[in-house]
Formats: structure tokens, sequence, C-alpha cells
């Protein structure tokens, strides 16, 4: 019998095809769960965003908004929220119409275009440079309100167009905001 080094082509084969179908069936599933991470990034983000703004209603006794763009549904990839009133002295709000400096008032848009869908009980803002806003205010603890209680609660969808899939963002009515995979 000969002493071979090597592999032979019948081999090489069974080796490259046993390879080619473990990567037909694994692509689909890494697809899959690169999706559910972006969705989930965009969500938590959303989330610490939402509860920033809670906190920061409480902290420097102001009622603080967060505007969700509603229409055109193209654009539903972009919220602006407060940290900080415009005149606190008069409780005059920042709007959608003013520019976000990044400061006191900030533009989050969606990663990975990604869109959101909110709608009623928040508050419809109305028409500003062509696009429908509604808000949601944490309100800091004045008059009838408890400290960090939204004016409205609600289910935020974040969706991903192309695989369809969706996470949901709660704001309930107590003011806890939390993040699901599976609908409330």
């Amino acid at each position: 019998m000969e002493n071979r080094k090597g592999f032979t082509l019948i081999e090489t084969l069974i080796v490259v095809v046993i390879i080619i179908l473990l990567s037909v069936v694994a692509v689909p599933s890494f697809k899959h769960l690169i999706a559910s991470d972006r969705l989930q990034e965009v969500a938590w983000q959303t989330v610490q965003d939402l509860r920033t703004v809670k906190e920061d209603a409480i902290l420097y006794q102001q009622d603080l908004r967060v505007y969700f763009c509603h229409d055109p549904p193209k654009d539903r990839n972009f919220y602006l929220f407060e940290m900080f009133q415009k005149d606190p002295l008069h409780s005059t709000h920042y709007n959608p119409g003013d520019v976000p400096d990044g400061k006191h008032f900030i533009k989050r848009e969606l990663k990975y275009n990604l869109t959101f869908d909110s709608h009623g009980p928040f508050t419809e803002f109305g028409y500003v440079n062509g696009k429908e806003y509604y808000y949601l205010t944490f309100y800091c603890g004045k008059d009838s309100h408890f400290r960090g209680q939204p004016s409205g609660f609600d289910t935020i969808t974040i969706k991903e167009n192309i695989s369809g899939m969706e996470f949901y963002i709660v704001v309930d009515s107590a003011g806890r905001i939390r993040m699901s995979g599976t609908h409330p």
C-alpha cells in the first residue's frame, strides 16, 4: 500500500459541499439576528431618551415634551425631545419648527432606516413644514399631575421595513417606560 499525503479530489469536494450547505442554512438566521439586534439597539436608545426626558422633567421642575413625526409616513424616522424648556419662566416649549441645538432640544434619527408608529392618546401638535406631529409630555409634578406622569400612554412600534420585524416601547399611565419584542 502506498503512503499518500493530502486529500483526494472527492474528499475535498465533499468538504466544500458540506460547508456550502451549512452556510445556506446559517445565512438567513444570521440576517434575522442582525435585524433583531438593530431593532433592540434603536428601541433601547428611544427608551433611554424617554426616560431621560421624564427624569429631567422631575429634576428641573419643568414639563418636557417629546415630538413624534406622524405624517407623512416616510418621515417616521426621527423624533425630537426637550431636555429643558425654551423659556422656563413662561413655560414656553420648543416645537418641531425650532432648530435642534443638540443640548436643550435634540433631534434623534432612527438608525438603519428603521421607522416607528405612534398614535392616539398622544397629543396632536399639528402640522409644521408639511409634517404632522404628536407629542408626549412628562409632567414635573405641578398642578394635579404627579412627578414623571406622562400626558398619555401608548405603545410605540419600531419597525424594520425589510424583514417586517417589530419591537415595542410601552409608556404606561404611571410613567413606566419599557420595551418588548412581543406586542403588549
